[in-house]
């Protein structure tokens, strides 16, 4: 069978290439509608599809921070860290793991042109950075002198920077700068690496993934290869975090996602399945291939206090259960509700929301490594001791002895379960590459199918407007036209850009009240999470047989401060939410008014309603509208963090409660800087193109094609007729 669709596919590009001067256009669209790729492409995916004991790929995907390489590490490495820790998403790195019958890996370096490209952004960067010294150095000259004061100009370049760091160039500057301090480029565009043990191959690789290896700031990809049994019969592909800066990276990640079979998602436990997550989740599509989906929550050690410890009585495995439960329910909700959005991924979102523990799974990387190194404690970092140190004085009936600490050191980990998972579909190998390749030829039959039917539709429709045409007519029409472009130009992009400022008011009148009333219910929840209790104070007097006790009742302020903690956090997830979904839901009311409205203009301003074609007014609409796009926001960084845990009394609250009024301050002008560069971006984006020009010169072409067609008519029917023909005899 899947010859026949490459052949068919060939037989159509043959076609399509002997009739381009009639058909081209026309194809050129349909086959972006029907996702068709070139033939040559097609047989080269069939191939390695069909490619005997190929390997199965396993990608492992998420946010940075998110954990995936200390999950990696302690799945494949014992815990060591062979896979650095990504401080950003310039130091991160793709990274391919695969057995090797020796201890080896190849590094790639980026190109003269990414180089070319990040250095073109650094330069942007700085630009914009001095413009934005030389505001804040005039506030703070302009303060000092009201005060009478020598200006700190300290001052002003701390403001600077911490503006700064929001730039949507400060990905490239960092990389950048990196690159300078490094003063070792790379002399080609591949190194290759050997080791007698993996402790000596962790050594060289640290030099080119680790966040200050000499290699680092150049470093593409790099492909590990290691003799364990592990990794038999897979390839492990941990990706950088989405939305990468370097695009040819994110070029390369997407081509590896494109041919993963399994995908394991690692979200934090604490922000678990964030809009990032969900974006990401987006772009897998089964039509691309991936079989079996799972869910990892990292990081859930974090989550073992303040509402759960309380609700579950110090019990750690109800506490365990319980997260496991809640995050199980959160990840069905979410996904139900993104299933109509994205129809392609339902059957792997089904596997999500039905499948339980099955599929979304609790982990810790962190007391995986501790019980790794157990016997040894005193080797473990400051990390480990904090985490110790909360475990045993929060559940400490759990970690009394050795035998129950390495017990429930295990059950937190939850490594296991995602071992097992691995294992698993490595042994379901055959039958997973088997489904894919049976869906991928299924797939491909009816895209070509449908890109036949619509080409074919097209020549016909094509054939009777050629035939019913009139030169006169045309001519005329093309003249209207010019009057139309005369007169409606000012007309069209006056009010489109008017519309334009009116949906960025609305849209930051919305999220403005939307995150004042977030704000507003979240310092109210936490305000819940403050009571009191009754205690006894007591005291004696006098001595002897003249001693008399003494008692009196007085109230204790408390303060859980995990529920405050969860409320928070759970703030940043809904703030960005509503921004994105605000402005989704903006777009929509939004096209229809300007689509009112700008007919409303053109008619008032050409006084001939016969002039306008309303179809090509609403065509150049939904381009424009489509192509608006929408920046990315993250607000996942700004985790509300504070040394009090559990139920606090006295002073303690008041100290927690500046930390917790300071965070809310913070993010809240984090949030303002955020949405004021998301609109400001989606502005830019929809006065990219004016609106006049994607209309007239979309309505000049097609009417200047079909005057040629008209004047040649004999030869351009023929060619038609010609085409239908053999378009039929493909079956």
């Amino acid at each position: 069978m899947q010859d026949a669709i490459v052949e068919k596919l060939s037989k159509l590009e043959g076609l399509i290439a002997e009739y381009g001067d009639v058909i081209e256009n026309e194809a050129d669209d349909f086959r972006k509608d029907c996702g068709i790729i070139s033939a040559e492409a097609m047989k080269a995916q069939l191939a390695e599809l069909a490619e005997e004991n190929r390997l199965l790929n396993i990608g492992i995907i998420g946010r940075v921070k998110a954990g995936k390489s200390s999950l990696l590490n302690s799945i494949f490495f014992g815990g060591e860290s062979v896979l650095p820790k990504a401080a950003t998403p310039m130091t991160a790195s793709l990274t391919v793991m695969t057995h090797g019958d020796s201890f080896s890996a190849t590094v790639e370096y980026f190109t003269p042109q990414d180089i070319d490209i990040i250095k073109k952004e650094h330069g942007a960067y700085l630009a914009e950075r001095d413009k934005k010294f030389a505001e804040e150095k005039a506030d703070v000259e302009a303060r000092a002198k009201k005060r009478n004061e020598k200006p700190d100009m300290e001052k002003a370049k701390r403001l600077t920077d911490s503006a700064m760091k929001d730039n949507r160039n400060y990905a490239s500057y960092d990389q950048c700068e990196r690159m300078k301090k490094s003063g070792s480029a790379p002399t080609g565009t591949t190194e290759s690496l050997d080791a007698n043990s993996l402790s000596e191959l962790l050594g060289k690789i640290n030099e080119y993934v680790g966040s200050g290896g000499r290699m680092m700031p150049y470093t593409k990809s790099v492909e590990i290869r290691i003799p364990t049994d592990a990794l038999r019969d897979i390839c492990v592909v941990d990706t950088p975090g989405i939305n990468d800066p370097v695009k040819s990276r994110e070029a390369r990640t997407e081509e590896y996602l494109k041919k993963c079979d399994v995908v394991f998602i690692i979200s934090p436990a604490g922000q678990f399945i964030s809009s990032e997550d969900t974006a990401l989740m987006d772009r897998l599509s089964a039509k691309e291939g991936v079989r079996e989906l799972y869910l990892v929550a990292s990081q859930a050690d974090n989550q073992l206090y303040g509402s759960v410890m309380e609700e579950t009585g110090k019990n750690l495995n109800k506490a365990v259960g319980k997260i496991r439960d809640d995050l199980s329910s959160q990840a069905a909700n979410t996904l139900s509700g993104l299933k109509n959005s994205s129809p392609e991924v339902a059957g792997q979102f089904d596997q999500l929301i039905n499948g339980g523990s099955d599929r979304v799974m609790v982990t810790s990387a962190i007391c995986h490594s501790m019980l790794l190194k157990y016997e040894t404690r005193n080797s473990w970092d400051s990390d480990m001791n904090h985490v110790w140190g909360k475990l045993t004085n929060n559940y400490h009936d759990y970690f009394d002895g050795d035998a129950s600490a390495r017990t429930n050191l295990e059950l937190l980990s939850g490594i296991e379960k995602v071992s097992g998972r691995i294992a698993h579909a490595r042994n379901e190998k055959d039958r997973i590459i088997a489904e894919k390749q049976t869906a991928y030829i299924s797939d491909q039959a009816k895209n070509v199918d449908n890109f036949l039917r619509e080409l074919t539709n097209a020549v016909k429709a094509k054939s009777a407007a050629v035939k019913n045409a009139d030169i006169a007519k045309v001519e005329a029409q093309m003249r209207q036209t010019e009057i139309l472009v005369s007169k409606g130009t000012e007309a069209i992009d006056g009010t489109y850009e008017d519309c334009v400022d009116e949906f960025k008011a609305t849209v930051r009148k919305v999220v403005s009240d939307k995150s004042k009333t977030l704000f507003d219910e979240a310092k109210n929840q936490s305000a819940t999470a403050e009571s009191s209790k009754t205690e006894t104070r007591r005291w004696t007097t006098g001595i002897l047989f003249w001693k008399k006790y003494h008692s009196e009742n007085y109230e204790v302020r408390t303060l859980r401060t995990g529920v405050v903690k969860s409320t928070l956090n759970s703030l940043v997830g809904d703030l960005q939410d509503t921004l994105v979904n605000s402005v989704e839901e903006a777009k929509m009311e939004w096209k229809k008014t300007v689509q009112n409205r700008v007919t409303r203009s053109l008619r008032e301003a050409v006084g001939d309603d016969d002039l306008i074609d309303t179809s090509m007014l609403k065509t150049a609409l939904r381009r424009l509208v489509n192509n608006m796009e929408l920046p990315n926001l993250d607000l996942g960084s700004n985790t509300f963090k504070s040394s009090s845990s559990g139920t606090i009394e006295g002073h303690e609250i008041d100290r927690f409660l500046d930390e917790v009024e300071a965070y809310r301050a913070n993010l809240r002008n984090v949030f303002n800087k955020a949405r004021d560069e998301f609109i400001s971006t989606m502005e830019k984006s929809a006065k990219r193109e004016r609106m006049s020009d994607m209309l007239f010169a979309n309505f000049r072409k097609q009417l200047e094609s079909l005057k040629n067609e008209i004047q040649n008519k004999e030869l351009t029917l023929d060619r038609l007729d010609r085409c239908a023909s053999s378009l039929g005899q493909i079956a």
